[in-house]
C-alpha cells in the first residue's frame, strides 16, 4: 500500500491510460485523474488552509468516532487488517466526505434563515420567507433571491444556486415542496404538521417572581378529602395540602427548566457543529445528504481506493483476504486524505469542474 505523499503508482497509471488511448477512457477514469491533480500533502495542505473550521473540526470528529476503539496512540502502534476490510474503510471515507459538504451546505443555509431548532413551525415560517410569490413551492428564482442578499445584491456563482436547487428538489422536479424543503434542511419528521411550537410547561401554575410584591391569597381552612391508590379516601388539613401541591408544581417546572435548558444547549450545538447536526439526524433525512451522489463519482471512488490499496511492491492491488500493516499515526493520515478525497469531489462536482471533465 502507498502512502499519502507517494503518487507514483497513481500517476504510473493515468500514463498508461494516456499512452493506450490518448486520453482517459470514461468519466469515472476523468474524475479520478481530477481528483489526483495535486499530491496529497498538497492537498490537504490547501484544503486546512481555506476550509471553515467547521468543516475541519467535522473531519477531526469522524476520525476520533472511526478509529476511537483502537489501542491509544503509541510509537509503535500498528493496525493489521485485510485488504476488503482497509478498502471499504477507505470507501466509507470517501463517502463521508461527500456527504459531510453536502451538510456543511445545509447548516450554512440554516445559519442564513436564522433556524435555531428543529421544530417544524420555525421551517414552516422560513419557508414561507423563501417562498415570495406564495406559490407553496421554493423555484430557482427565490433561491437566487436568498443568495442575492447574501453577496451584497451580486448574483451569487450559478454551481451555489444549482447546489441548493439539487439539496432540496429531491424528486428533481425543478421546485421545492414544503415537505422536500423540512426534509432536506432536518426539520422534526414526528412534527412536519405542526403550526406552532408546544410549551409543555404551559398547564402548570404561574412561577411567582420572588422580586415581585407578595399578592395576598385566600386562607384556606377545613379538610380536604383525597382518594389515595388503593381507593381509600383520607382526610387532610386543606391549607397544608395546597402548599404540598404548590411544591410539587414548583419542583416540576424546575425541571422541566432544567430539560428546557439541555434542549436549547443541544439546539444551539446542532446549529453551529456539523457533526453535531449529522449526528442528530435520523436515518431518511442522512440518505438525502448523499442521494445526489453519481454513478460516475462512486466510480471515482472505487478506482482511487483500488490504485492507492497496493501489495507490498505496488505492482497489483492488495488483495481481498491478503493482510495489511499500518501504523496507526499513517492510517490516521490516510483516513484523512480519503475524507478529503470526498469533500472535493463533491466540491468540483458542485462547481461544474467534474462537469466540464467529463462533458456532461
Amino acid at each position: 500500500m502507498i502512502g499519502p505523499n507517494d503518487l507514483s503508482n497513481l500517476r504510473a497509471r493515468i500514463a498508461r491510460i494516456q499512452e493506450s488511448g490518448g486520453e482517459v477512457a470514461t468519466p469515472a477514469e476523468k474524475l479520478f485523474d481530477l481528483a489526483i491533480q495535486k499530491p496529497p500533502s498538497v492537498m490537504l495542505r490547501d484544503f486546512f488552509s481555506s476550509a471553515s473550521p467547521p468543516i475541519q473540526q467535522a473531519m477531526q470528529d469522524a476520525i476520533a468516532s472511526l478509529l476511537g476503539a483502537l489501542p491509544p496512540l503509541e510509537f509503535d502502534s500498528q493496525v493489521t487488517t485485510t485488504g476488503d476490510k482497509m478498502a471499504a474503510l477507505m470507501l466509507q471515507l470517501q463517502m463521508t466526505g461527500y456527504m459531510l459538504r453536502n451538510a456543511e451546505y445545509v447548516v450554512t443555509l440554516r445559519q442564513l434563515l436564522g433556524l435555531r431548532t428543529r421544530s417544524a413551525s420555525e421551517y414552516r415560517k422560513a419557508f414561507e420567507r423563501l417562498d415570495l410569490d406564495g406559490s407553496g413551492f421554493i423555484e430557482t428564482e427565490e433561491v437566487e433571491a436568498l443568495l442575492r442578499d447574501v453577496y451584497g445584491g451580486e448574483d451569487a456563482p450559478a454551481f451555489e444556486v444549482e447546489t441548493l436547487m439539487r439539496l432540496f428538489d429531491i424528486d428533481d422536479k425543478g421546485a421545492t415542496s414544503w415537505e422536500e424543503f423540512a426534509i432536506a434542511l432536518g426539520a422534526d419528521m414526528n412534527d412536519l404538521d405542526a403550526e406552532a411550537p408546544r410549551d409543555p410547561s404551559a398547564a402548570l401554575p404561574a412561577a411567582t417572581d420572588p422580586d415581585a410584591p407578595a399578592l395576598s391569597a385566600p386562607k384556606l381552612e377545613g379538610k380536604v378529602k383525597v382518594e389515595m391508590g388503593d381507593g381509600e379516601q383520607v382526610e387532610i388539613d386543606a391549607s397544608a395540602y395546597m402548599e404540598e401541591l404548590k411544591a410539587e408544581a414548583q419542583a416540576l417546572r424546575a425541571e422541566l427548566a432544567k430539560i428546557e435548558s439541555a434542549e436549547v444547549q443541544r439546539e444551539t450545538a446542532i446549529s453551529q457543529s456539523i457533526s453535531a447536526y449529522v449526528s442528530s439526524l435520523p436515518e431518511p433525512q442522512l440518505k438525502v445528504l448523499t442521494s445526489g451522489i453519481s454513478e460516475d463519482v462512486v466510480g471515482a471512488m472505487k478506482l482511487l481506493v483500488e490504485y492507492i490499496l497496493k501489495a507490498p511492491g505496488g505492482e497489483r492491488p492488495l488483495g481481498k483476504e491478503e493482510s495489511v500493516t499500518i501504523e496507526q499515526e499513517k492510517l490516521q493520515q490516510l483516513c484523512l486524505y480519503q475524507l478529503v478525497l470526498g469533500y472535493n469531489l463533491r466540491e468540483k462536482e458542485a462547481k461544474g469542474d467534474a462537469r466540464d471533465i467529463i462533458g456532461r
